[in-house]
């Protein structure tokens, strides 16, 4: 094999790995989670946390199981960044207001507060 056989060999091993590679991302559980939600903090701080979410037609508002994800997620995010190791509250499920500020146009805000150390025991 002269050596452009083997460049050009080479290079389609390359785009098949690269490739393959890009299409399992989308099957991850990190990328959902990555690209429906995120946790952030109040601009005008507070004691609690925002939870934003994207509705789609594989996660409905009016379905248990997108809910029992979008938990998950929750879940994941706090795990992450290593936030209520004593768990969690949701004060507030609402939608957002047309002039809310969201620019990425997420459809569902949660109100999360963390829960309170456990008092010590006796």
């Amino acid at each position: 094999m002269n050596y452009e056989g083997k460049v050009a060999g080479l290079l389609v091993l390359a785009v098949t790995v690269t490739l393959g590679g890009c299409s399992g991302i989308h099957e991850s559980p990190d990328y959902e989670r990555h690209s429906q939600s995120q946790l952030s903090t109040p601009m005008g701080g507070g004691d609690y946390l925002w939870f934003d979410v994207k509705l789609t037609p594989e996660y409905p508002d009016n379905s248990e199981a997108a809910e029992a994800l979008r938990m998950q997620w929750l879940l994941g995010w706090l795990e992450r960044r290593g936030l209520c190791i004593h768990g969690y509250d949701i004060l507030e499920r609402r939608a957002f207001d047309f002039l809310e500020h969201n620019p990425a146009r997420y459809d569902l805000r949660y109100k999360v507060q963390c829960a309170a150390v456990p008092p010590a025991e006796s």
